[in-house]
């Protein structure tokens, strides 16, 4: 059942506001700055021994924190602990609001995979285009069909879109919707939530030069701005794990993880020009996305 408030403007779903009923300022603060800590314990404490553990594990020379760049294990077991953000994010849901884990999904109360696959049909051959068009730029190497590197991309297409995911939980999700509690006014709420959360995604993921900033901040607004239209979480972990997987998997083919690194020069203007595009695309396509769990709400009501 939609937990929308009644007064929502018709182009907005409502899930900014979905946790008005309790406004209170501690339930804000208890449920970001946890979501927050739970992801900096998650990346700058567990993340290092547990991806040192598996690098040796499998053989291969364990993450040094003094000179870091992305080694198998510390690469793996970060996209496998961020992705424990899902259940984290819904749990302090549950327990800070007393909301129903399948509400921070969407507005109907459970992820919708039928609006993830009509998605998928618009996003899925875009971004395949970009990435094919991107490698030239990113001076990826060629391929090496290597046993090793085979494994490491099933590795990839299993963990990073549930990375992503992790991801989009904390930031378009729990903290999304803690903020949006705080005002009355849903534009207002979508707006406040929308900036607070952009910020903190391009932070986050350590961008520290005006072009690695501006990139993450675009990106976390049409995640949001997606994520409220739609009504939900389907759309932003689509696009996120698409773009990072379509990306990495010829670095990880290539032999080149260790390469990886925060984006940043003009040429992030392409993917912030592709996601303001299809943003502004999908935005128009939301009553065709959203059609299948409206109909599925109007027969079980």
């Amino acid at each position: 059942m939609p937990d929308s408030p009644s007064n929502t403007p018709s182009h907005l779903s409502g899930y900014v506001q979905g946790l008005r009923y309790r406004p209170q300022l501690w339930r804000t603060l208890v449920a970001a700055v946890s979501g927050i800590l739970t992801l900096v314990v998650v990346l700058g404490v567990a993340a290092i021994p547990v991806g040192q553990a598996v690098d040796r594990l499998i053989g291969v020379t364990p993450f040094d924190p003094a000179n870091p760049s992305f080694t198998v294990g510390f690469w793996a077991a970060g996209n496998v602990l961020v992705a424990l953000l899902i259940p984290v994010s819904m749990v302090l849901h549950k327990l800070v609001y007393g909301a129903s884990p399948g509400a921070l999904a969407s507005v109907t109360g459970r992820f919708r995979w039928m609006l993830l696959a009509r998605a998928s049909v618009v996003v899925l051959p875009v971004w395949v285009a970009y990435a094919v068009i991107m490698q030239p730029f990113l001076g990826t190497g060629s391929p090496k069909w290597t046993t090793v590197n085979l494994v490491l991309c099933v590795v990839a297409l299993v963990t990073i879109p549930l990375q992503s995911a992790g991801e989009e939980y904390l930031f378009r999700g729990l903290i999304f919707r803690a903020i949006g509690a705080r005002f009355a006014r849903p534009v207002v709420s979508f707006a406040v939530a929308t900036a607070v959360t952009a910020l903190q995604f391009g932070l986050i993921h350590g961008a520290t030069d005006p072009w690695g900033v501006a990139y993450y901040v675009v990106m976390g607004i049409g995640f949001a701005v997606l994520a409220e239209r739609t009504g939900g979480l389907e759309v932003p972990i689509l696009i996120h794990a698409a773009n990072n997987t379509l990306l990495l998997v010829p670095v990880v083919l290539a032999g080149e993880l260790a390469t990886v690194s925060t984006p940043t020069g003009p040429i992030v203007l392409v993917p912030m020009l592709l996601v303001a595009t299809v943003t502004c695309v999908l935005w128009k396509l939301a009553p065709w996305l959203t059609s299948s769990a409206r109909r599925r709400e109007e027969v079980t009501v």
